[in-house]
């Protein structure tokens, strides 16, 4: 089963392509959609109606405002660099790292350095 993503405008369209060629992925893009400049909850909206896990950049895309298991997950691409390519490659060792699926109705950080998965039971960190 492909893991149903929707990219947030703040994932280049660099970053957007990368995201799918990868085969194990249905994306979607909010700037190719009808909630082009959408607020962020009007983005967890259209993710929730359409079952799909949001990927951003922003950092303020959390579990403050949006609380576990009210979502289908968003997952932060964090980190000190913007650059790319290592988002892209911090994505792929997630999808290789044998915990995509925790990333279901949570919150989850990607990193250079770790995998941080908020649930509503737990939080785990795992190294990438």
């Amino acid at each position: 089963m492909n893991l149903r993503l929707l990219l947030d405008e703040s994932i280049t369209d660099v970053l957007a392509q990368e995201f799918k060629s990868m085969s194990s992925l249905n994306v979607e893009c909010c700037r190719e959609l009808s909630i082009k400049g959408a607020s962020d909850p009007d983005v967890i909206a259209y993710a929730v109606k359409e079952r799909r896990i949001v990927v951003t950049t922003e950092t303020g895309m959390h579990d403050g405002p949006f609380p576990v298991c009210t979502h289908p997950g968003i997952i932060v691409l964090a980190g000190r660099s913007r650059h790319e390519s290592i988002h892209a490659g911090n994505f792929k060792k997630f999808m290789l790292s044998g915990h995509r699926k925790e990333a279901k109705d949570a919150v989850s950080f990607i990193s250079q350095s770790e995998i941080r998965i908020k649930t509503h039971k737990e939080n785990k960190k795992f190294p990438i």
